[in-house]
């Protein structure tokens, strides 16, 4: 997904920049499955250690060593507080023993669409979890993806129209990625991505789009293929197969171009079709094409 390149270009250019810190917690820079669900663990003080900064857009975190022993995420757990809500992910090694350490992270935050994406080393390459369901007022959703190439990436779904700032930090022994939430004021909302049981539609958000039109998302583990299809009135114009790669332990990243098209209000669905291809489930954005 081209978001996704935008980070690890941008995370490539700090890591070059900077040699990351050892202690625990560290940071390098400040800002310029399986279904799970969560238990709520109350605290008020998580959001008040540290002075580590938030950030409302891009890269906010340059994060891990040039070399860790992390190759499995192992758990991705979610604490909630009066001022803001924490993600803990925590990891192993090839042995199954907690890792001590994590290779170069990259940690985005993307306004219009609500989501703070984490780019994983190229070691991490296994994960014990999909997706959680935290369901709280800061963070809605959380998914794991593979790539075309298999790499792994984590994004956080923030809750629709609540617009997110965003700072990262690790720990050593054992290895930790922490991503704390806050709200913050902004000119517009948060428009989140469009989610079904079977894909998501993160890009692009409800509202004007322009050709050519980008269409990134991820289907559910599993999958062999998704069905994309745009229609205007009702009458569909495109309608196009997505093959993805069937990996059982990861949501599955797509990325598709529409050249050019009709105008005017559109209907762009991606997931499963019937019998007769018409729709069965998956997610649906509506956008303006000029």
């Amino acid at each position: 997904m081209q978001r996704w390149a935008l980070n690890v270009t941008a995370l490539g250019l700090l890591l070059a920049a900077c040699t990351p810190s050892a202690t625990e917690p560290s940071s390098t820079t400040e800002p310029s499955s399986t279904t799970s669900s969560t238990t709520t663990v109350p605290s008020d003080e998580i959001c008040k250690i540290g002075d580590l900064r938030f950030g409302t857009e891009g890269l906010v975190g340059a994060l891990g060593e040039d070399v860790g022993d992390a190759t499995t995420v192992s758990e991705i757990r979610w604490e909630q507080s009066a001022s803001c809500e924490r993600l803990t992910i925590t990891f192993a090694t090839d042995s199954g023993a907690p890792a001590s350490s994590l290779g170069p992270t990259g940690v985005s935050v993307f306004a219009q669409t609500g989501v703070v994406s984490i780019t994983l080393p190229a070691e991490v390459a296994t994960t014990a979890i999909a997706d959680l369901l935290p369901d709280g007022s800061l963070a809605h959703r959380v998914f794991v993806i593979r790539d075309d190439a298999g790499s792994l990436a984590v994004d956080i779904h923030g809750v629709t129209g609540v617009p997110l700032a965003a700072r990262a930090f690790t720990t050593t022994s054992p290895s930790t990625l922490v991503i704390d939430l806050v709200a913050t004021e902004s000119v517009s909302d948060a428009a989140g991505p469009q989610v079904s049981p079977v894909s998501v539609v993160v890009a692009p958000v409800p509202g004007e789009a322009s050709y050519p039109v980008t269409i990134d998302g991820y289907a559910a583990p599993g999958l062999a293929t998704v069905r994309l299809q745009v229609t205007t009135n009702g009458d569909v114009w495109t309608d196009r197969t997505l093959s993805l790669n069937a990996w059982r332990d990861a949501w599955q990243a797509f990325s598709t171009v529409i050249s050019e098209g009709p105008s005017g209000m559109a209907e762009i669905f991606v997931g499963t079709v019937g019998p007769e291809g018409q729709p069965d489930d998956g997610a649906t954005v509506s956008v303006g094409l000029p």
